[in-house]
């Protein structure tokens, strides 16, 4: 409500100066008063919470020109943040109808009314006031990534990719982030030297897009070149460190020597912050080797500085593979039991924009629609 009084009060400054700038004309004066009035009764529903009736007040009698034209849209922006998008369509679409606007300014309209019908879920529409827009100078970089969003939301990923393909990035934008994984979508349904092209140009455009160096590692094993496989695991470690747990499961594959697996693992234990997948595949592949005091003590030390569940849960592992009662070894095998247990009923990934939570890996997190900002949960239920 404050909200909606602050964007309302530059219209009533503006038409108390016009009333009394023109008090010596009557006839001006009355039809001021008249509007006033009109105002103050629009802005007495919002008060008293009769949104939809101060809106009708307000389109019907506030005229619209260069003064108080932002304030609209600013009001109607102000809506669609709030969730009331019924009432945003209603301001923009007078807005738009408004022949005292400029060429500009219609435009700008439209192109809220736009993300109004996004917003609603009101797609066709949507597309059908934005198509206009995209050649034009001022306004084709929003019209183009609106465009893009729904297409993404149909899943139509060329179409997608293809209408922000020649964009300049703006700064602060997400635009490359966006760019480097409608490419690995695309990547899916490819394959060969095209596959192979698309991750490489992906990973041009975002160096961080640890889906394009987890792809590009299992199109690498496919063809048998190892080299190449280890060259990717590699840069995901120092680009794409957030991801390091999701190579883990393939390093049997990417290093087949476990000498040269453990000094990967050992590498990326002092470039990465603390990871439990990379302290217990080393942690087992020292008791392979029969270094159980190794192992337990990678585990103490990563668990000293980065305490995790699934941390404990590897050490009573080990120290229960130590123990030579049988009782007391089925005592702790059976309470490991318990805590993996626990551990599996735990969400694995967290969107870090919007905190949504899971168990499957989405690339584009299902709430806020961002690209590559679901990962791993780090800390205590995490890794």
């Amino acid at each position: 409500m404050p909200e909606l009084l602050f964007l309302l009060l530059p219209i009533a400054a503006l038409y108390g100066y016009v009333i009394g700038r023109n008090s010596f004309k009557q006839a001006q004066l009355r039809q001021h008063e008249e509007i006033n009035q009109n105002f103050l009764s629009g802005l007495n529903l919002f008060l008293n919470n009769q949104r939809d009736k101060a809106i009708e007040v307000l389109i019907e009698n506030l005229e619209v020109n260069n003064e108080t034209f932002t304030t609209h849209i600013a009001l109607g922006k102000l809506f669609r943040a709030k969730g009331e998008n019924d009432r945003a369509i209603k301001i923009h679409q007078f807005l738009a109808k408004q022949d005292a606007l400029s060429p500009s300014q219609r435009k700008t309209s439209i192109l809220q009314l736009a993300k109004d019908f996004i917003d609603s879920a009101l797609y066709d529409r949507a597309e059908a006031l934005l198509k206009p827009l995209v050649d034009d100078n001022d306004l084709d970089y929003e019209a183009r990534t609106l465009l893009s969003r729904i297409y993404q939301t149909y899943r139509d990923w060329l179409p997608a990719y293809e209408i922000i393909k020649g964009l300049e990035p703006q700064e602060g934008d997400n635009l490359d982030n966006v760019r480097a994984y409608l490419l690995c979508e695309l990547a899916e349904k490819q394959q060969g030297q095209e596959k192979q092209q698309s991750l490489l140009q992906a990973l041009s455009y975002d160096s961080r897009c640890a889906r394009a160096y987890l792809a590009l590692i299992a199109f690498s094993l496919e063809g048998e070149q190892l080299d190449k496989a280890q060259k990717y695991a590699h840069d995901l470690v120092e680009q794409a460190v957030d991801f390091v747990s999701l190579v883990v499961p393939k390093l049997d594959d990417i290093f087949p020597c476990k000498t040269e697996q453990l000094k990967f693992l050992q590498r990326t234990e002092k470039l990465s912050t603390s990871s439990t997948a990379i302290a217990d595949k080393i942690a087992k592949l020292q008791l392979e080797n029969n270094n159980a005091s190794a192992a337990r003590k990678t585990l103490v030390n990563m668990l000293e500085g980065h305490a995790t569940i699934r941390g404990f849960a590897s050490l009573m592992d080990v120290n229960a593979s130590q123990v030579d009662s049988e009782h007391a070894r089925s005592m702790m095998k059976s309470l490991q039991s318990m805590v993996v247990k626990k551990i599996e009923q735990l969400p694995d990934f967290e969107c870090d924009q919007c905190g949504y939570q899971g168990s499957f890996l989405f690339w584009q997190c299902p709430r806020c629609k961002n690209w590559g900002s679901v990962k791993p949960i780090k800390g205590l239920t995490g890794d």
